[in-house]
């Protein structure tokens, strides 16, 4: 199988090149998964990336709302004031969610569907509701609406129409959870997961290096790297405005499309944040974004604006926090 398509630029095609490095490809949540694993067993590394995909793919079952019978598509069609029961994964990213949500002051928000859905056509381009449609959207978006009850493992929602979209996390918590299953279940701590190229976690790095090699591309060109970087035990994520895909500021009054940014990557401890606030950066201000980054320094942030479509007219580069550049 090729190795899929890197929309948003994050690159670890480098580890290839590592001895007793073996890579192996599975395609789930609507792009492919791609894991590196350190082993001088071949068979045995593809025996556990084999259960890995499996646990991607029974995520899925549970997470995506395409899904008629996952936890989340029940949720959404479930009555107001319904508790709906769920599984230990879903509970844990909703629980994740709301706790980036307020982390992000509420940017990164996945009860967003029916605001999403009102500024697309059924062919998923952009429309341009009128001002009542977008009010009453507005008014069934939001986590606010989002009940959680950790020991029935049950979630509920205040009002009728709320939509949720786990897109946002699902990827980055495939990730941590292959990671988890290799290390804990097969005892492989040595390997590199890379999640549709966007989401990637890096676990412990080959023995004759510190770290995994990444690089971080521009999007409008591949042969562009914009930053290079080397990481160990943490997550780089990257999002951006590929073909057909639209990101909303869920923030009343600016509650619709976001404009003039292209790309943007964070860097965190663990795979779910790092994919959360890729999106979430997508949306912020640089101002915003540099105050995240001064009040949180254990993340980083890079955004990418090609010359003479920021609103602020800066540079097409913006870097916040440490990225550990090479």
């Amino acid at each position: 199988m090729t190795s899929p398509t890197d929309q948003c630029g994050v690159d670890g095609t480098g580890a290839a090149g590592i001895s007793d490095s073996h890579r192996f490809f599975h395609e789930a949540m609507h792009t492919v998964f791609e894991v590196y694993i350190i082993s001088e067993d071949e068979e045995y590394a593809h025996q556990a990336a084999r259960a890995a995909f499996r646990e991607v793919d029974r995520l899925e079952e549970d997470l995506s709302r395409f899904r008629e019978n996952s936890d989340v598509s029940r949720l959404n069609v479930a009555p107001e004031n319904t508790p709906v029961t769920l599984g230990l994964d879903t509970f844990a990213n909703l629980e994740r969610a709301a706790e980036i949500h307020q982390m992000t002051s509420g940017v990164f928000d996945v009860a967003i569907g029916a605001l999403y859905a009102c500024w697309l056509n059924p062919d998923k381009s952009l429309r341009n509701p009128l001002e009542k449609e977008i009010q009453a959207a507005v008014s069934r978006t939001g986590m606010n609406h989002l009940i959680l009850d950790s020991e029935w493992l049950s979630a509920e929602k205040d009002i009728v129409g709320v939509q949720f979209d786990l897109g946002g996390i699902g990827k980055g918590y495939a990730a941590d959870k292959m990671g988890e299953l290799l290390e804990e279940e097969w005892g492989l701590s040595r390997c590199l997961i890379i999640g549709g190229a966007s989401s990637v976690l890096a676990l412990d790095p080959p023995s004759e290096s510190k770290d995994w090699p990444l690089n971080l591309r521009n999007p409008l060109d591949p042969n562009e790297i914009l930053l290079k970087t080397h990481v160990c035990r943490r997550a780089v994520a990257g999002s951006g405005l590929a073909a057909g895909r639209h990101i909303i500021d869920p923030r009343p009054p600016r509650s619709g499309p976001i404009e003039g940014r292209h790309a943007a990557w964070a860097s965190a401890p663990d795979a779910v944040t790092a994919d959360a606030l890729s999106t979430s950066f997508m949306i912020m201000s640089l101002k915003e974004i540099q105050t995240f980054s001064e009040a949180n320094p254990e993340y980083a942030a890079m955004v990418f604006n090609p010359l003479g479509q920021d609103p602020a007219g800066s540079d097409e580069k913006q870097v916040f926090g440490n990225w550990e550049c090479s």
